[in-house]
C-alpha cells in the first residue's frame, strides 16, 4: 500500500482495533463481533466521528465507536480537508489480502512476485476521500492452510503472509508444502460522510 494508505489505516485501526498489530493480523484474526468494526471476506470497516478540526495545523480529532478519542495529522495528499466539519464521519474500508487465484503448480524452487497499484483522490470541492489498491501475483510455498476459516499462509520470495480465500476458489486438493501461484488484492477506501439532515 502507499504511505498515505498506511498512515490512514493505522490511524483508523487504532480507534477500534488496538490489538491489531497490522492489517494482515486484523484480517486473519479479528472477530466479526469486535465493537466498531466489521470483518467479512477480509474487509474491515471502521467509522469515527469528527469532534474537532484544526484547519491551520491540518489535524482532526476523531471519536471511535467505543468513545475513545484520537487526534490525527491529515497528510497534504488528502485533498479538500477544508470541507471537513465537526460531526462528519470518517469511514475507512480496508480489504485485506483477498485471493483472486490460488492454484498448485509444478515445483520450480523459484520465487517470484509481480505487483501493480492504483490510487484516486476526491474531486476538487468534494468531501475528502481517497482510494488505493494493489494487486500482487506470486509463486510461493503453502506454509499453512486453515480450510475451516479459509485462510492460507504463504512463503514468498521475501516474506510470509496470510490471505483470505473466497468460497469460489477450490482449496480441497491443496496441502501444506505445495508450491502455488497466488494472485490477491488489497485495497483501502477512505471517505468523509455528512450526517443526513433530520
Amino acid at each position: 500500500m502507499t504511505r498515505l494508505s498506511q498512515i490512514a489505516l493505522a490511524c483508523a485501526l487504532t480507534l477500534t482495533l488496538p490489538l491489531a498489530a497490522n492489517a494482515q493480523v486484523a484480517a486473519a484474526g479479528l472477530a466479526a463481533s469486535a465493537p466498531g468494526a466489521r470483518l467479512a471476506a477480509g474487509e474491515v470497516v471502521v467509522r469515527a466521528k469528527v469532534v474537532e478540526v484544526d484547519q491551520a495545523s491540518r489535524t482532526a480529532t476523531l471519536r471511535g465507536p467505543k468513545g475513545e478519542v484520537q487526534t490525527i495529522s491529515v497528510p497534504a495528499e488528502i485533498k479538500n480537508f477544508e470541507q471537513v466539519r465537526v460531526g462528519d464521519e470518517l469511514v475507512v474500508r480496508y480489504m485485506a489480502a483477498v485471493a483472486a487465484k490460488l492454484e498448485k503448480v509444478e515445483s520450480t524452487g523459484i520465487r517470484q512476485r509481480v505487483e501493480s497499484s492504483s490510487s484516486a483522490v476526491a474531486a476538487s470541492g468534494a468531501l475528502p476521500g481517497m482510494a488505493a489498491g494493489r494487486t500482487v501475483e506470486v509463486l510461493a510455498v503453502l506454509k499453512a492452510l486453515d480450510k475451516t476459516h479459509r485462510v492460507a499462509t504463504l512463503r514468498g520470495a521475501t516474506r510470509t503472509f496470510s490471505l483470505t480465500v473466497p468460497e469460489g476458489i477450490d482449496i480441497s486438493k491443496l496441502k501444506v508444502g505445495d508450491e502455488v501461484r497466488a494472485a490477491f488484492t488489497e485495497a483501502i477506501a477512505i471517505n468523509v460522510e455528512r450526517p443526513a439532515a433530520k
